[in-house]
C-alpha cells in the first residue's frame, strides 16, 4: 500500500491536462448531489469540447460543485457529484496519470450501489497507479473554456500520507 504508493514517491507531474466540464454539456451551471457521470457524459463533453483523452494524460472534472465551498459547505460535504466506475474504467483503459474534480470525493456520493464504499478510489490508486487530486478549482478553466493545457504540479514528499497540499498549475 503506502510503502509503494506514499505521496513521497510521486515525484512532479508535467503533462498534457484536459477538462471535462459535464454541466456544460448538460446545459446547467451545476451538477446535482449524487450525479454520476456515465462514459457517455464524459464522451459527450469531449466530443462537444473537440477533444480526446490520450496515454499520461491528466483528466479533471469540472463539477461546478467547487462552488459551494465556503458559501454552502453544509451542502458541499453531503455528497457529491463524480465519476462512477465504468467512467473509472474508461480512464483506466486510456492509461492516464491523475485523475480530479472540483468535488472533496472525485468520485459520485452517495454511489448508487449502496454495498460500495469509494469503488472509484480503490480502482484507481492501489489497483492502477492512477493519482487522485480533490478539490481543484475548475471554474476559471471552465469559464475560459480551456479543456486543453500543460498541466504542472510537485506533491510535498509527507513520507507515508496518502495526500499532499500543492499548487496545481494549468497553462493554456
Amino acid at each position: 500500500g503506502l510503502a509503494k504508493r506514499g505521496v513521497e514517491n510521486v515525484g512532479a507531474i508535467a503533462t498534457r491536462g484536459v477538462l471535462v466540464d459535464v454541466p456544460a454539456l448538460k446545459g446547467v451551471a451545476q451538477l446535482d448531489r449524487g450525479y454520476e457521470i456515465t462514459v457517455a457524459d464524459l464522451e459527450g463533453a469531449l466530443k462537444r469540447e473537440g477533444t480526446e483523452i490520450r496515454a499520461g494524460d491528466v483528466v479533471l472534472f469540472h463539477t461546478g460543485w467547487g462552488l459551494l465551498w465556503l458559501n454552502d459547505n453544509a451542502k458541499f460535504n453531503g455528497g457529491a457529484p463524480g465519476i462512477g466506475l465504468a467512467a473509472a474504467q474508461y480512464l483506466v483503459d486510456r492509461r492516464v496519470v491523475l485523475v480530479g474534480a472540483d468535488t472533496w470525493s472525485m468520485e459520485v456520493i452517495p454511489n448508487p450501489n449502496p454495498e460500495l464504499q469509494f469503488p472509484v478510489h480503490q480502482l484507481f490508486i492501489p489497483r492502477n497507479g492512477i493519482y487522485i487530486f480533490e478539490n481543484l478549482v475548475t471554474e476559471e478553466l471552465a469559464r475560459d473554456r480551456a479543456y486543453e493545457f500543460a498541466f504542472f504540479y510537485a506533491p510535498l514528499k509527507l513520507k507515508g500520507a496518502t495526500g499532499s497540499p500543492g499548487n496545481p498549475i494549468a497553462i493554456r
